[in-house]
């Protein structure tokens, strides 16, 4: 038992640096992309009016080619296991940075978006932190909340990083660096993950499987056994993941997953345009005020997530980080307006730190809310399930981002950041009523 305890602290730490390199990797970019498209728009001789269209559509290209990878990386997991998953993701990020750090058109950047298919590395770290954690949802609450953290961690760094990076025009630099993080992630995905996801679990699963349902707590089957699964094709393993989405108390989380998907990236598109162009924020105030994001939600992670499961309860962590996001959204909003007419004469720090400080609390409410709902889908299925599971989250939620950025960049172009704001928030009053409706008997609850 020592020995094994001692194996899933190893398994968990070794998977937080990945995740630090994976979103420092990624993160590096954030800030860069804006300015990148913008040389390469104006480099082709193309209309400005499109750059905000190209930097919509290549983060919807992004979650398209996510949503499609998602689902498929999940079966990998269930299939194949940790560590050889976790090589494949890793791989996948260094061939698109690497793709990336020679875009020298607007065609080669949209290619370094292809390899994203299998770039999931957050999905596996979920899988992770649930399939070590087991059925405690408190434990499982502050595993994912930690393994946020050491996503945030490494996204608090980045974008303020790129963005100094780029301060000398050379916007492919941070990618050259993101190619050595991913293949220094892959190698300690190869030397320290454990094969398959059972090796990570103290339960016995060889006998028995704890299937969940709405009304009793627990029903004993008969579990899936390896053998059984490797008698599976790919058409058993997506149509088992169509039947897990289907269920009765999955399917109206893994709605929420897709609305709130499509305000987060309706938002987080929005934003860095309306800052560069309308406040006129540098690459490097830019960067601050993701970084600075980031970290609130790293510390939150860290210490805050197990107590506010125990407080709230999943169900209730969920319905505050909708509520809580869509008045901090219409804030920001309110803050960029006032500013941009110059009818209050103040400096660009002060404009600076109120950006910050609402963006802080936005950054906040969407962990919460996305913690919640993770706390809640994976404690309602198998151990053996979880990677599907989560794959099929992180492929609606792609999906949700697919066309997310399209609207928002069409409402800002037509009706500023005001009105995409007040479409967010909307989208998140009904995803409230939406749980309350359909899910009745988690909001009695503490927790799953």
């Amino acid at each position: 038992m020592a020995e094994d305890g001692k194996t899933k602290k190893r398994v968990l730490w070794v998977t937080y640096i990945n995740i630090v390199l994976y979103a420092l990797s990624y993160q590096l970019q954030r800030p860069v992309e804006p300015y990148l498209i913008q040389s390469l728009v104006e480099k082709e001789n193309s209309s400005t009016n499109s750059i905000n269209q190209t930097y919509g559509n290549l983060q919807s290209f992004f979650s398209l080619c996510q949503m499609f990878g998602s689902p498929l990386v999940g079966i990998l997991l269930d299939r194949i296991g940790i560590r050889k998953t976790s090589c494949i993701v890793f791989l996948a990020s260094a061939i698109s940075y690497a793709i990336l750090a020679s875009a020298t058109n607007l065609t080669l950047l949209f290619v370094s978006k292809i390899p994203t298919v299998l770039q999931a590395a957050f999905l596996c770290a979920q899988a992770t932190a649930a399939t070590t954690m087991g059925e405690n949802a408190s434990l499982r609450a502050a595993a994912l909340g930690r393994m946020t953290t050491a996503y945030t961690i490494g996204a608090t760094i980045g974008p303020i990083l790129g963005g100094y990076l780029a301060a000398n025009g050379d916007f492919y630099f941070s990618a050259k660096v993101a190619v050595v993080g991913s293949l220094l992630s892959a190698l300690l995905s190869l030397l320290f993950l454990p094969d398959n996801n059972n090796n990570c679990n103290d339960d016995n699963d060889d006998d028995t499987t704890m299937l969940r349902n709405k009304d009793k707590s627990i029903t004993v089957a008969p579990a899936t056994g390896t053998n059984e699964k490797k008698k599976r094709n790919l058409r058993d393993d997506i149509h088992h993941t169509i039947e897990i989405a289907t269920r009765h108390d999955i399917w109206p989380l893994l709605m929420v997953k897709i609305i709130g998907g499509v305000c987060a990236s309706m938002h987080s598109t929005s934003l860095p345009l309306i800052l560069t162009q309308t406040l006129h924020l540098e690459p490097q105030q830019l960067g601050l005020v993701m970084s600075c994001g980031m970290f609130a939600v790293a510390v939150f992670g860290a210490f805050a997530m197990g107590i506010m499961n125990r407080i709230l309860g999943s169900f209730g962590m969920m319905n505050t980080g909708l509520l809580a996001r869509s008045i901090s959204g219409l804030t920001v909003a309110g803050v960029v307006v006032v500013y941009s007419t110059d009818i209050a004469p103040v400096t660009t720090e002060f404009i600076l730190m109120q950006v910050i400080v609402v963006s802080i609390i936005h950054q906040l409410s969407q962990h919460i809310l996305a913690t919640g709902l993770t706390t809640l889908t994976t404690g309602s299925v198998n151990k053996d399930e979880q990677g599907s599971l989560l794959g099929i989250e992180h492929s609606l939620f792609s999906l949700s981002r697919t066309f997310g950025p399209f609207l928002g960049t069409i409402i800002l172009e037509y009706g500023g950041i005001f009105p995409v704001e007040m479409a967010c928030g909307s989208l998140d009053v009904l995803s409230v009523l939406l749980l309350s409706l359909t899910l009745p008997h988690l909001s009695k609850r503490k927790s799953t």
